[in-house]
């Protein structure tokens, strides 16, 4: 890829992660109508998600997706492309993630978060005062998008929780967290491990691609409807196609190589609890936006060979 191709697609996808990060917050400020029919309206509460479907899982990977990518190419500075687009389109991707209440795309972003802070813990900060600036500002501005996240999250997360102790200073109580944030997860994953135990024969080979529905429900766990379908021989290459991003030289675009290590780590705990990187419903179009911002992560490493 040309150096000016790769501008140009970085262009567009910044103007495109604006416009449905602004239509979002549109439609949740009662500016712009739903724009499903009525049947997605009620199965979704009445979750307003811009053109990407009802799903909050599907909205939320794609701005989790879109503030990683963004962020690496603002830290990247060499690759020169406008700052005022990227910082818009940090805030609105990292704010239009908190409406979708998605649970699991919070994960990813705390995944991200961590190895950010582990791996280069003086810039985790001072990008970390840049966000608590506009924060502030957004509060001091008193704008109404700063109570419709906070509305969110407490509806989504902080009255899920049944019993605050679990969250305690001295030790978390995870498998209590799972069991209110899980959605059912914990069951639906041990039920499908219970059919895959009585049916061994399927553990080395699978019963086919996209075959899930002979069971009758989804294992809303990426490891487990692999080796339904594909069998441990599909998960390991699998694995090893998301390992390979760690195995890349990047040293030449490091704050690059952060946001794609950063990136896929997220992905590969977030997939315990989904399958998001897979084919099913309209989820086939994340895993086609991984693939395209893996590349606009990795393309630049051949700009600064030496």
């Amino acid at each position: 890829m040309k150096y000016k191709n790769f501008k140009a697609i970085v262009y567009i996808l910044l103007i495109l992660i604006i416009g449905e990060s602004l239509l979002v917050i549109a439609q949740n400020s009662g500016i712009v109508p739903f724009l499903w029919n009525d049947r997605y309206k009620m199965s979704y509460l009445g979750f307003l998600s811009g053109t990407l479907g009802p799903n909050k899982i599907v909205l939320g990977m794609t701005m989790f997706i879109s503030f990683a990518v963004s962020l690496g190419i603002y830290l990247q500075k060499q690759l020169k492309v406008n700052k005022i687009l990227l910082l818009s389109a940090i805030t609105l991707s990292g704010t239009v993630l908190v409406i979708t209440g998605s649970r699991t795309s919070y994960l990813a972003l705390i995944v991200f978060a961590a190895y950010f802070l582990i791996a280069n813990t003086r810039k985790f900060i001072s990008v970390s005062v840049v966000f608590l600036i506009i924060v502030m500002t957004a509060i001091s501005l008193n704008l109404e998008v700063v109570e419709m996240a906070q509305k969110v999250f407490d509806d989504r997360i902080t009255n899920k929780i049944s019993d605050p102790t679990v969250l305690s200073e001295n030790s978390v109580d995870v498998d209590q967290l799972y069991e209110d944030l899980g959605s059912g997860r914990k069951e639906l994953a041990a039920s499908y491990t219970k059919y895959l135990i009585e049916r061994p024969y399927i553990i080395p080979l699978g019963i086919g691609f996209n075959n899930r529905l002979l069971i009758g429900f989804s294992a809303h766990n990426i490891y487990l409807s692999l080796i339904n379908e594909v069998g441990l021989l599909g998960l390991i290459l699998y694995l090893r196609w998301l390992a390979s991003y760690f195995l890349l030289n990047l040293n030449r675009t490091k704050y690059l190589k952060m946001a794609l290590h950063g990136l896929v780590l997220a992905m590969l705990v977030t997939l315990y609890f989904g399958e998001h990187l897979y084919v099913y419903r309209p989820l086939f179009g994340l895993l086609g936006f991984f693939l395209l911002a893996t590349v606009l992560l990795t393309a630049p490493r051949f700009y600064y060979k030496k």
